[in-house]
C-alpha cells in the first residue's frame, strides 16, 4: 500500500494510493482501519492516542485519504485509541494548486477557482510526483 503523511498539528492526513478499502464489510473495513493505525503507530512513529475524529474519503479509482484529527487526550492511557468513523464513498477527488504551468494538460480537465487550479484525478501514479506542490481535496464547490 503506497501512503504518504502529511503531519499539521491537530490534523493529520494520510493518502493511500491504489487502495480500496471494504467500504461495504463493516468488520473488514474496522480491521483494515486498525490496520492502518498500526502502521502509522509503528512504523511512521506518530502519536495517534485518545479521542479522535476520523474521515474517510473512498474512490474506487484515486484510491482514498484519511482526515485524522485529535479531539482530546484527557483521560486516556497511551495505549488507548477511541475512533469516530466518518465514511464518504466514491466522491470525486481534485488535485489543488496554484501554479498552471505546473501540471501537463494530458493528466485531464483543469478547473480554476477562487484563484485555484482543480484537476480531477483519474490516476494517482500521475499525480504522487506533484504533491509537494499542491494538496489532494475531496470537492471543489463546483
Amino acid at each position: 500500500m503506497n501512503m504518504k503523511i502529511i503531519n499539521d498539528n491537530d490534523k493529520i492526513i494520510v493518502y493511500l494510493f491504489k487502495c480500496k478499502l471494504a467500504i461495504d464489510d463493516y468488520n473488514r473495513l474496522n480491521e483494515e482501519i486498525k490496520n492502518i493505525f498500526i502502521k502509522l503507530i509503528k512504523y511512521y512513529k506518530l502519536d495517534l492516542f485518545g479521542y479522535l475524529n476520523v474521515t474517510i474519503f473512498h474512490n474506487d479509482i484515486s484510491g482514498c485519504f484519511i482526515e485524522i484529527e485529535k479531539l482530546s487526550i484527557v483521560g486516556c492511557k497511551k495505549d488507548i485509541i477511541d475512533l469516530k468513523i466518518l465514511l464518504y464513498k466514491n466522491v470525486p477527488m481534485y488535485f489543488e494548486f496554484d501554479e498552471y504551468p505546473l501540471i501537463n494538460n494530458k493528466m485531464g480537465e483543469l478547473k480554476y477557482e477562487n484563484k485555484k487550479y482543480y484537476l480531477e484525478i483519474k490516476n494517482t501514479k500521475d499525480i504522487y510526483k506533484y504533491l509537494e506542490y499542491g494538496k489532494i481535496v475531496y470537492y471543489n464547490n463546483s
